[in-house]
């Protein structure tokens, strides 16, 4: 547990400096990890200067990002200083990979693994360790005898953290909780991650194998320890099933109508990366926005370059971006719509076959021109 002096220091000028120094390392560990990667794919090199600008960048939005969420948000959000600053230091890393996944995608077309899978372990791990670095919300919480009152809470997949009934399947400690938390990994790893061969074909021991097998038992030693923890796991878990499957579920339909990949699997593992960082109800309302975003950045794309063919990984990231920045005010506005899972299902649903349709029509524009 962080100490609570942590506290004193999170909304003071030395907080700020610490959390604008992490920024431009962070910035310039991008820029290094970014440049190793188009030297092994023969691809142009980052030049000094534009590192040099991508960690100042870091820096200065890394400050932005301690005001808004310690300095601002931190006295009204779920928790202490010290929850503001966990939350802030995890959103921190979260826009890291999501900038490092955007500069990549713009410049390849591709989304690499070494951005994806690092960033599942991560933000599941982040979640066990410190549940507070789940987004703030305020729950209403009725007492015997007098009015209900609003208390500051972190946001499950079933709700409050701390205000619901918690547990997949009936509780924490249930078998069947640990079993879906097992089947929701698995899946992941077979989906999202690429199998490794030998020579002769034949399946081969690897770093891949031994993750599930890892995965497999960090999960199984945090059910055993239980509480709101193990569901804090759950809700990233819960987030790559439903934010992956969703994209999944896109993907498909897009690929359907254009008879052909319509999106690379890179999108998939991106929003399963997201999901377990924020959980599933901030994946919807990212995939929402990044609809929105992608459309007006295709619409650019064809008005200024005759492009019928872009990436839709960066309105992703923007958007996951978007909802951890305001993700008060977008909270408030749509939270009575979680609370009719029907009707969210069958709004998804009809953007999935839409999206499709919009895709088809975007097709023979194409083919048009």
């Amino acid at each position: 547990m962080i100490p609570d002096v942590v506290s004193a220091w999170a909304g003071s000028p030395v907080g700020g400096v610490v959390v604008v120094a992490l920024g431009w390392w962070l910035g310039r560990l991008l820029a290094r990890a970014a440049d190793a990667w188009y030297r092994a794919t023969e691809d142009l090199p980052v030049t000094p200067r534009f590192a040099a600008t991508v960690s100042a960048g870091a820096a200065c939005l890394a400050g932005l990002l301690w005001w808004w969420e310690v300095r601002l948000a931190g006295a009204t959000a779920a928790g202490s200083g010290a929850a503001a600053v966990v939350r802030c230091l995890a959103h921190m890393a979260l826009l890291w990979l999501l900038a490092a996944a955007t500069w990549i995608d713009f410049r390849q077309r591709v989304i690499p693994d070494w951005i994806t899978v690092p960033g599942v372990i991560v933000g599941l791990a982040t979640a066990w360790a410190w549940p507070q670095s789940l987004l703030p919300i305020t729950v209403e919480v009725s007492r015997t005898y007098s009015v209900p009152v609003e208390e500051g809470d972190v946001l499950a997949w079933y709700g409050g953290l701390h205000a619901g009934v918690g547990g997949m399947c009936g509780g924490s400690p249930m078998l069947p909780g640990l079993c879906l938390s097992l089947a929701i990994f698995t899946a992941w790893w077979l989906v999202c991650t690429e199998p490794m061969h030998d020579a002769r074909g034949g399946f081969r021991l690897s770093s891949r194998n031994a993750l599930v097998v890892v995965g497999w038992l960090a999960i199984a030693a945090a059910w055993w320890g239980g509480g709101k923890r193990f569901d804090a796991l759950q809700s990233g878990l819960v987030g790559m099933a439903v934010s992956g499957g969703l994209v999944w579920a896109v993907r498909a339909g897009a690929s359907a109508a254009l008879g052909r990949e319509a999106m690379g699997l890179g999108d998939v593992t991106l929003m399963a990366m997201v999901g377990s960082w924020l959980g599933w109800q901030p994946c919807v309302l990212t995939f929402f926005l990044a609809a929105f975003i992608g459309l007006g950045h295709g619409l650019l794309q064809v008005i200024r370059h005759q492009e019928h063919e872009l990436p839709f990984g960066p309105s992703l990231c923007l958007a996951a971006g978007v909802v951890v920045v305001a993700w008060q005010p977008l909270w408030h506005a749509t939270r009575i719509h979680f609370e009719r899972p029907g009707q969210l299902a069958a709004v998804v649903a009809a953007v999935v076959v839409l999206t499709a349709i919009t895709l088809a029509g975007w097709r023979w524009l194409g083919r048009a021109g």
